[in-house]
């Protein structure tokens, strides 16, 4: 065995025996496992979760993340969610919205918002809005939406981020500078491909 490869088992080593003691300590008298089987759960737990411990996330990205699951949950019918019609909010007038004001808010930003990404599917074939709805509604682990998207688990984890900021930008949780940021960080995670025509 190289020096190289012995240290990076090495490294492997104490990653996983520090995995063990950190959940020893934190469930003192239960069996937790090997470190390598806690590892591998951690790397199948929701996206969010993830992104939140490495410490990628903040607060803002969990209220917009909030806001985009309130709004499917709000529009969905007998338990169906449907992506696709979100059409009942009342714009302005309270009195005929079936739902309160902070609800009909967050279903018509979250309109407007997937209006833009449904528009650059069609024309670039940009999966933003399939990553953030598996990230935040169906809860799929980041290595499964890699999968059904065909890129990398690290450019994933990096739209799911982009995504659910962008949505924060556009309903006015940040503003300035972030807000700008955020949305130029967000038109660029992916290839601006445009399809084929024929004519």
């Amino acid at each position: 065995m190289s020096r190289r490869q012995a240290t990076a088992f090495s490294r492997m080593q104490r990653t996983v025996r520090k995995v063990e003691a950190e959940a020893r300590e934190a469930n003192p008298g239960q069996d937790v496992g090997t470190g390598q089987t806690i590892l591998r759960l951690q790397r199948h737990q929701p996206p969010l979760r993830t992104l939140l411990e490495a410490k990628k996330i903040g607060a803002v990205e969990l209220q917009a993340a909030e806001q985009i699951a309130l709004a499917a949950f709000s529009v969905s019918t007998g338990g169906i969610l449907h992506a696709v019609t979100l059409e009942r909010v009342s714009y302005g007038r309270q009195n005929d919205s079936p739902w309160p004001a902070h609800v009909a808010l967050a279903v018509r930003n979250y309109q407007r918002w997937q209006n833009h990404w449904s528009t650059e599917w069609k024309r670039t074939r940009n999966p933003m809005l399939e990553v953030i709805w598996a990230s935040v509604i169906d809860e799929q682990p980041i290595a499964a939406i890699a999968e059904d998207i065909g890129y990398g688990r690290k450019r994933t984890a990096r739209a799911i981020i982009c995504g659910i900021r962008h949505y924060a930008a556009w309903s006015d949780l940040v503003t300035g500078i972030q807000r700008q940021a955020w949305i130029a960080a967000a038109q660029h995670v992916f290839d601006r491909r445009l399809p084929a025509t024929s004519s």
